[in-house]
């Protein structure tokens, strides 16, 4: 049976976090419906409100309640952004990691193999992969293929997860792409994100709010980019119904401490020294530090190079942290 494709509807689960607030928003800003799927203790902001964006509240872990989203709305492309992104809440709460970042996107895959043959219509999945799914030894640039080495329950079932989209590619015969995303920030970043907590503090600091911002290991290097630039990335492969993979990152390594000089220096603060502390408490073991991504596929593929450089990045956080109600 020959599977229709269908007027565009875009289903996005994980709709108000960082990555999927950021698509929503652009897919409704170009006259795409646009259905976001949030967790049902979820507050959706005003902002978002504003955009043609249905959003639905439920529970992903919930088989049924995942099947009747797919059935009812008849999605053509689905992002799946949902997941417990946090590495130090992975190691606190293992299971819930696993029934989220693995469980969910497995039963996710089948729900949409079942429905799209009910539905008589192809669907497009595009699963948000993670670079921690490598792990820290990795001498070169980390292209699609490279071999991967968990090292945290966040990392393992991202992992899983990954490698599943790749065998139900074949053995399912869906349409599935995976972004494979290097870190990637913005205002959007809750406050349990290092780069949020190091825009934040800086601010608060140069409020006399606070005096000192303690961090853990400040000396760390990782390939940082700015999260619309990697939105944009995926909006192309979601557009184009790309089933590939494709590593997305900036193919730059900046430290922490880099970080940390940007942000006080754009408030006035001319050294960041007197003001932050490195707690050996909050240093993380197995830290995946000098991972560099190497995006020469969809460099040449796409034509998509990041836009943003890391320090406008950072100004850009620092800025926006006068009016950023994202304190969680």
């Amino acid at each position: 049976m020959m599977l229709e494709r269908s007027s565009e509807t875009h289903l996005i689960f994980g709709a108000i976090g960082q990555d999927g607030s950021y698509l929503a928003e652009k897919l409704s800003a170009e006259g795409k419906r646009v259905i976001g799927i949030v967790r049902d203790s979820a507050v959706v902001a005003d902002a978002n409100k504003k955009n043609e964006i249905k959003y639905v509240k439920g529970n992903i872990l919930d088989s049924e309640f995942v099947q009747e989203i797919l059935l009812s709305y008849r999605p053509s492309h689905v992002y799946n952004f949902a997941s417990l992104s946090s590495v130090a809440k992975s190691h606190t709460y293992p299971e819930l990691s696993e029934k989220i970042n693995l469980g969910f996107v497995k039963d996710l895959i089948d729900n949409i193999e079942s429905t799209q043959k009910e539905n008589n219509q192809e669907v497009y999945l595009l699963q948000a992969s993670s670079s921690e799914m490598f792990g820290p030894n990795h001498s070169q640039p980390i292209a699609e293929d490279a071999t991967h080495d968990p090292r945290s329950p966040y990392a393992l079932h991202k992992s899983l997860a990954h490698k599943y989209c790749l065998e139900s590619r074949k053995s399912k015969n869906l349409k599935i792409g995976t972004a494979i995303l290097f870190n990637h920030e913005s205002p959007r970043r809750p406050l349990n994100f290092v780069s949020r907590k190091i825009t934040y503090g800086a601010y608060q600091i140069a409020r006399g709010i606070e005096k000192k911002l303690r961090l853990g290991n400040i000396t760390i290097s990782r390939d940082w980019g700015f999260a619309p630039d990697y939105v944009q990335a995926m909006s192309q492969l979601g557009e184009l119904r790309v089933d590939d993979d494709f590593v997305v990152s900036s193919g730059e390594l900046h430290s922490l401490e880099e970080m940390c000089e940007i942000a006080f220096t754009f408030l006035g603060m001319s050294d960041y020294r007197n003001y932050v502390e490195s707690d050996k408490m909050l240093y993380r073991e197995n830290e995946n530090s000098r991972l560099v991504g190497d995006s020469s596929k969809i460099f040449s593929r796409l034509n998509w190079r990041p836009t943003t450089s890391f320090k406008k990045m950072v100004e850009i956080m620092v800025n926006a942290e006068s009016n950023n109600t994202n304190v969680n």
